[in-house]
């Protein structure tokens, strides 16, 4: 699943990393297993790989050497950021049962809080450098294209996600 939201994330991340939260996959459910009808299994954001899409590409003007390039970022880093995420996911895990048991004492809860957090966070920096990577590999013009596009598809998001709480 992290590699759902990396993957993404590059594509539409750096839209999603202006945000203070970084959205993290949730873990998958059985009522979640079927990709809904825009390929997304959770209804968050689009996740492809924009650097490989022929459209993006397109609209972008990347040469094959730069989605080359950017490719090889990011699979470099997923394999930094893969296990992070995991540990991120167990740590959620045990203080989840931390909550239901109801038991623990306050100042214990926070520091397991603080944890989780902390590797969030560090988890968070590692994707938002590894797209800002990913953005150096473009030239000037095609930083302002990759922009406009994620600044697009940020306003098409937002308009979603209003119509969806008017209902």
């Amino acid at each position: 699943m992290l590699a759902a939201m990396v993957f993404a994330g590059a594509g539409h991340a750096v839209a999603q990393s202006r945000q203070s939260e970084q959205p993290q996959p949730p873990k998958e459910n059985p009522q979640q297993s079927q990709p809904a009808r825009d390929g997304r299994r959770d209804g968050s954001h689009d996740r492809r790989p924009w650097w490989k899409d022929p459209k993006d590409v397109a609209e972008i003007g990347l040469a094959p050497d730069q989605s080359t390039a950017i490719d090889a970022v990011f699979k470099a880093e997923l394999a930094k950021i893969l296990p992070l995420r995991e540990a991120v996911n167990e740590l959620e895990r045990s203080l989840n049962e931390t909550i239901r048991a109801n038991t623990t004492d306050i100042a214990v809860f926070a520091r397991q809080v603080q944890k989780i957090e902390t590797k969030r966070a560090e988890l968070n920096t590692m994707r938002t450098v590894m797209l800002y990577r990913m953005r150096r590999l473009l030239n000037a013009d095609q930083n302002a294209r990759f922009q406009a596009m994620v600044d697009r598809q940020r306003e098409t998001d937002r308009r979603k996600q209003d119509a969806e709480r008017r209902r």
